[in-house]
């Protein structure tokens, strides 16, 4: 038995069980192309976080019902799981995954992905331009191999029912008034970029010894590292921390089930992220893949994540975001104005990730 077909059955089996219920097809190591086959619908596999929009009503199953054919996730659990099933028999398999540009060009480099003609898509002018134009979503000839469709911040939070006072910047982190009342994500890039801004530095490019000794100062501020939503929403909950920095999204959540929890862009400026949609080498049905990359990022899909709740996030598409109403603006942290000064969160040298992390570890270690 062939490594595809025995990848084919491992596939299957694990869809069966963790992705969307009736749609593992363990009979076949391989699915008609393009409208061809014994008259089933189409399928297109997509890899995306559990319970990250494409799951939603307005995702998947629209889709679907709009084009005709049948949408199947492949929940990922992590990045380097994702790859490896790529690398080991999932290109053919699996259609079109959700990358942050953190991974995008070792995801490249490993010939998983395939580029993407742009102008085959309607709404990709529509996007904003400074994360549709970053050269680490371009392969070494300057074709797109990812295309933006959801994006966000780690920035300040603090509550408002416990402090009153105006709060504008990376240095009220630093004040020895919230001693023990600090949380701060445990991820290196977001750690050390917003040191560096606080430390005024390039976030991009900091000074090591500089940020290490801010992050220092920091600890005896500093509650607990988190580490997940959950870890978060119990500290906040319980009312361990008031300040620090945290998702948008989570910010959004909170804030819509009641919480007066209060989300800021400092003048500083702030950590970003944008998930990219990208397609997997080898795919079958490359039409509809380009479809979805379209659908999602077109406006009412865009629309509907915007204005999904506590489940919300931040649309790419401009038009949207334009048509939205102060109040979901206001929810998505985007009213009075949107951020103006975001640093995205972008690969490193090997140099730069080993000195980055190391120096994260030993800030954790002191005493």
């Amino acid at each position: 038995m062939n490594r595809k077909r025995v990848f084919s059955l491992v596939l299957a089996a694990a869809m069966a069980m963790a992705l969307l219920a009736g749609c593992g097809n363990s009979n076949s190591g391989t699915r008609p192309a393009d409208g061809q086959g014994s008259g089933e619908k189409e399928k297109l596999v997509v890899a995306n976080w559990q319970s990250y929009a494409t799951d939603a009503d307005y995702g998947a199953a629209a889709f679907a019902e709009q084009y005709g054919c049948e949408v199947e996730h492949y929940f990922i659990s992590s990045i380097p799981e994702l790859l490896s099933v790529l690398q080991n028999g999932g290109t053919g398999e699996i259609d079109v995954v959700c990358i942050n540009p953190l991974y995008l060009q070792q995801y490249l480099n490993a010939g998983v992905l395939e580029t993407i003609d742009v102008s085959a898509l309607e709404n990709y002018g529509d996007l904003r331009e400074d994360f549709r134009t970053i050269d680490e979503v371009k392969d070494s000839g300057g074709n797109i191999i990812g295309v933006p469709w959801v994006w966000g911040t780690t920035s300040l939070f603090y509550n408002a029912d416990v402090i009153t006072g105006e709060i504008a910047s990376w240095s009220d982190l630093w004040d020895p008034q919230y001693a023990g009342m600090v949380t701060l994500e445990n991820e290196y890039d977001a750690a050390i970029r917003t040191a560096a801004m606080y430390a005024g530095e390039n976030p991009r490019d900091p000074d090591l010894d500089t940020v290490k000794g801010a992050l220092v100062d920091l600890k005896s501020n500093v509650r607990t590292y988190w580490t997940s939503h959950d870890d978060f929403v119990k500290a906040y909950t319980a009312g361990e921390v008031v300040i620090g920095n945290v998702w948008g999204s989570i910010a959004t959540e909170l804030k819509n089930e009641g919480f007066n929890i209060q989300y800021i862009h400092p003048e500083e400026g702030t950590v970003g992220w944008c998930d990219y949609w990208c397609i997997v080498k080898d795919t079958q049905h490359r039409e509809l893949a380009m479809k979805w990359i379209d659908y999602c990022t077109g406006e009412y899909f865009q629309n509907c994540m915007a204005t999904a709740g506590s489940q919300a996030y931040t649309p790419v598409n401009t038009v949207v975001t334009e048509q939205l109403s102060d109040e979901t603006l206001q929810s998505l942290w985007l009213y009075p104005e949107a951020p103006s000064n975001v640093n995205l969160a972008l690969p490193l040298t090997d140099e730069k990730l080993a000195g980055w992390t190391a120096l994260w570890d030993e800030v954790k270690a002191a005493n």
